[in-house]
């Protein structure tokens, strides 16, 4: 096979071990009912608690990387805040600063930013001056 037929067929593939990983967490009921024109059956799908436990801790865990992300971002955008000396961890929406800052002030302006990003709901700040 040429190299263009295997890449979508890799491609179809995992998209299929996916949905199939996902749909075995899940329900599935079947119900059929006569009416006039015959038999009609419909079924529906529904992920079990288990799934949707799941699928909802994956997404807080990719909701806390984007706020460590946009936090980051932010504070490489300030000139004064030394952003590069600064770790940034969220946990459950709550950003935990760690690092040196030069001036008290840019330590509570490190604060002031991350606080001020979508999606924060605490920051904890764990900074020093030096």
């Amino acid at each position: 096979m040429e190299t263009r037929t295997v890449r979508p067929l890799i491609a179809m593939a995992a998209c299929a071990a996916l949905g199939g990983s996902l749909l075995a967490g899940c329900q599935q009921r079947t119900s059929t009912v006569d009416t006039p024109s015959g038999r009609t059956s419909t079924t529906t799908v529904e992920p079990n608690r288990t799934a949707t436990e799941t699928m909802s801790r994956a997404g807080d865990k990719m909701g806390d990387a984007a706020i460590t992300a946009k936090v980051k971002t932010a504070l490489m955008a300030d000139p004064d805040v030394k952003a590069m000396q600064i770790d940034v961890d969220t946990h459950d929406g709550v950003v935990t600063l760690n690092g040196r800052a030069d001036q008290g002030n840019n330590v509570d302006k490190a604060v002031q930013i991350a606080r001020g990003i979508d999606g924060v709901k605490s920051v904890d700040n764990r900074m020093t001056t030096k």
